[in-house]
């Protein structure tokens, strides 16, 4: 696609190439809740081992996109984990040999919003770990000698399609400025001032050289990044964005993604901020639930009092008798209050818990009422009841 003036239209995720079969699936989750573009990572010394089959691999991938209306951004190469060796002028014919490739894959198709030529070309142990200040200065300029080399390559052999760098910090920004078409920066900034000052950083180099912005890396639960927080602070600002990343799994499934592989979610608020509603964080509007409000939750207490001991008893006893579908419909009824309620973590969802009891074969017994004495205790807790 030629370069744009505006690109905020775009709601991205970042993700990677898939089989035809589980790119439709995958996609079909992204365009429910509105995402429209993908940014994926492209591999070099895969394609090396083996280029007529990544090649056709690249190419439906390219095809299932195309056909399900959802723009890419391919990125050609990627500056973590990055092999210095490549930085050197006798890697570039090879370079320009895989680029050649990918430029037939991409080039004419209708879905390439745009190319994204480097992911972050200076966060790497190479750039950053154990090295001088002055062999800090001398490996930058021969990474940008790649990146600007590659920049221009890419542009020579594709004058029409927009390109851009992907850097993980602002102050990078100037070193490609001059040579894309967007500027991309990405951030994990853990507060709203953090987020706000790379925004306005990278608005300002857009402003400068004159080209949109893009975030085209953001939103971490492990680094105090909200994905609710980033999106609605880059909509304030009509910043378009991808968020990393689509799907929950492998190496960065405990902090990142959106969906399940069955197509459920980690955590509501993350669709709903990218359709547009974002949580009420304003205390003087800000209308706490009242679970108890209709006595349900003194209701439930009472009915898990009931299932749970025996009166006649002078001490403390579990009833015996206690029909175990009963007791877990008694137990729904309180996780459901606690939940809706907002009441509990639902970083596993008592509801979930439930669930697994009624799985199994044999319920553990023990467990189960210590369970049910525990969702009883939280909800009394919750709505103050004494």
């Amino acid at each position: 696609m030629k370069p744009l003036r505006d690109y905020s239209f775009v709601k991205g995720v970042n993700g990677s190439p898939r089989d035809p079969q589980t790119a439709e699936r995958h996609l079909g989750y992204a365009k429910r809740i509105g995402i429209n573009s993908v940014r994926f990572w492209l591999e070099p010394d895969t394609y090396e081992k083996d280029p007529q089959t990544y090649v056709s691999f690249i190419k439906n991938f390219a095809e299932t996109c195309r056909t399900n209306n959802v723009t890419m951004v391919p990125i050609l190469f990627n500056g973590n984990m990055l092999n210095p060796e490549k930085l050197e002028e006798a890697y570039f014919p090879r370079g320009e040999k895989y680029c050649d490739d990918m430029l037939r894959i991409f080039q004419n198709n209708e879905a390439l919003l745009m190319w994204d030529i480097m992911n972050e070309p200076a966060c790497n142990d190479y750039i950053n770990k154990n090295v001088t200040e002055e062999e800090q200065a001398s490996r930058l300029r021969k990474l940008w000698k790649f990146v600007r080399h590659f920049c221009s390559y890419i542009k020579s052999k594709d004058p029409v399609n927009a390109i851009t760098v992907g850097h993980y910090m602002t102050k990078y920004l100037v070193e490609t400025a001059d040579l894309v078409d967007v500027i991309s920066y990405h951030n994990y900034s853990e507060t709203v001032k953090g987020i706000r000052t790379a925004a306005e950083e990278a608005l300002a180099v857009g402003q400068k050289y004159g080209k949109p912005v893009i975030n085209n890396e953001m939103s971490c639960v492990a680094r105090a990044n909200p994905y609710d927080v980033t999106i609605q602070i880059m909509d304030s600002y009509h910043i378009p964005w991808y968020v990393f990343c689509l799907m929950i799994e492998g190496y960065w499934g405990e902090v990142h993604g959106i969906f399940y592989e069955d197509g459920t979610v980690r955590d509501p608020s993350i669709p709903a901020a990218i359709t547009g509603c974002f949580r009420n964080r304003n205390l003087e509007t800000l209308v706490p639930e009242k679970p108890d409000r209709e006595a349900h939750a003194r209701n439930v207490i009472e009915r898990l009092k009931r299932q749970l001991t025996d009166s006649s008893e002078d001490v403390f006893a579990y009833k015996e008798n206690t029909k175990t579908d009963d007791l877990l419909e008694t137990m729904e009824e309180a996780a459901n209050l606690l939940e809706a309620g907002q009441m509990v973590s639902m970083r596993i969802p008592p509801t979930a818990r439930i669930y697994a009891f009624r799985k199994q074969k044999q319920q553990n017994m023990e467990e189960l009422r210590a369970y049910a004495w525990e969702l009883a205790q939280m909800l009394r807790s919750g709505c103050h009841i004494l």
